[in-house]
């Protein structure tokens, strides 16, 4: 735990000399290179509590330096129409976000190459019968559209983005949903995942979405196929979703794992463990 509290420290201290420098972005490089360290030494902390708490220090400071990024441009927005930067209500906007014209690129590990030619999508877990769905099949079903803001923890908002996919819902009626389950794990290339509550998957604003603005899902942006979670912090809006899978219990999944809030709400502010 001492090794991971120095690496936490010696973080803060390269940071603090970013603006002394002649090329803060090494300085960033740096800083995530000694908290990637100290997130690979959780592995060997024993203590549940205190690895969480460690882990949402750690995420804390990894969004920053993702916030620094995005001030500095680097992370592209790509191919997209401008989103509206001006709001009637400012009650529309979640606390500690501000508006965003375009859509800034994040997300963990590299852009898959994913092939519509062999995509799959699953239902797994507590359900009545399994089911796995090509793309042709899922393209075959009826396309659900909706228009809803995107709230990315780094603090920034993009406003009415148009959706075009499928219900969650209408996807496990196919497959039937089992007695005792509670919650939803979805996963997506490679190795991705986020927890929902049930009740929150089947929302009515929920999609499993491939067009975005009128336009096939970007790759950058999880195309094929990402789900799309509005009420949640953009991280729980899985990208190159293949599978969803029912449980009887609440499973972390690959943030919720290193720090970030269980829950997510935008509204709550509830970013990282340890929020309310």
């Amino acid at each position: 735990m001492d090794e991971i509290v120095r690496l936490i420290e010696r973080a803060d201290e390269v940071r603090k000399t970013a603006s002394t420098r002649a090329d803060p972005h090494a300085v960033r490089e740096r800083a995530e290179r000694l908290l990637t360290a100290a997130r690979a030494a959780l592995e060997r902390l024993d203590d549940d509590a205190r690895r969480l708490e460690l882990a949402g220090q750690i995420a804390r400071r990894m969004a920053d330096l993702d916030r620094e990024v995005l001030i500095a441009g680097q992370a592209e927005a790509g191919d997209v129409a401008r989103a509206p930067t001006r709001v009637d209500d400012p009650e529309r906007v979640p606390p500690g976000q501000h508006l965003t014209a375009g859509w800034p690129v994040l997300h963990t590990g590299a852009v898959p190459d994913l092939e519509v030619a062999g995509f799959s999508f699953t239902l797994t877990g507590l359900v009545e019968r399994r089911v796995r769905l090509s793309w042709q099949e899922l393209q075959a079903l009826p396309e659900t559209t909706i228009t809803a803001d995107l709230h990315c923890v780094t603090g920034w908002t993009r406003l009415d983005n148009t959706w075009a996919g499928l219900h969650p819902r209408d996807l496990l009626a196919r497959a039937g949903v089992r007695p005792g389950a509670t919650h939803a794990l979805v996963t997506g290339h490679p190795a991705y995942s986020a927890n929902l509550p049930l009740d929150a998957l089947l929302a009515d604003d929920v999609l499993l979405a491939w067009s975005h603005d009128g336009a096939p899902l970007p790759p950058a942006h999880g195309g094929p196929l990402r789900l799309v979670v509005p009420a949640r912090y953009a991280w729980k809006s899985v990208k190159w979703a293949f599978e969803l899978r029912l449980l009887d219990r609440d499973v972390p999944g690959y943030w919720e794992a290193r720090g970030y809030h269980n829950d997510g709400d935008p509204w709550r502010e509830q970013r990282f463990h340890g929020d309310q």
